[in-house]
């Protein structure tokens, strides 16, 4: 059985389309992992479930010094790991949904042999941490693989 974890592609990429031998794709409902999904070679029929969302970034009532955005990014997405939440879901909740995401890839990689979920940086490594406690062995820090780059978990 495996497990294929996939960041989305670029906003702007015009990737040729990528051939999957897998049994099942699932994807994120976010737009990016939707568009990134059409460029897979596959039948793709599982429908987008917002159960394998990003997290969105919290952000704090008032008003932000001019920055540039990449700041605020690593800023405000180290302080949701903290625990900061303003107007998203503590990352208690992102754990919890992160639990059910491995449970469900699971469920699949056993109906169908390999799945290959079209995911995002975050959520995939909160996956990816859930199925390594469940035995499952793959990298333990996908955080570092970039856009169309697949990690790969397998039981024994």
């Amino acid at each position: 059985m495996q497990i294929i974890l996939v960041r989305h592609g670029r906003p702007d990429h015009g990737a040729a389309r990528w051939s999957t031998p897998v049994g099942i794709v699932v994807c994120s409902s976010l737009q990016r992992c939707i568009e990134s999904r059409s460029h897979l070679e596959c039948d793709c029929c599982e429908l987008p479930d917002p159960l394998f969302a990003e997290p969105h970034l919290p952000y704090p009532e008032w008003g932000l010094p001019l920055l540039p955005s990449h700041f605020w990014r690593l800023a405000f997405r180290t302080a949701w790991f903290l625990g900061f939440a303003s107007h998203t879901e503590h990352i208690r909740e992102s754990t919890r949904r992160a639990s059910a995401a491995a449970d469900r890839l699971i469920e699949l990689a056993e109906a169908n042999e390999s799945v290959l979920l079209m995911g995002h940086k975050i959520m995939n490594a909160l996956i990816a941490r859930q199925l390594r406690r469940r035995g499952w062995r793959g990298p333990a820090l996908p955080l570092l693989t970039g856009y169309w780059q697949p990690s790969r978990y397998s039981k024994g």
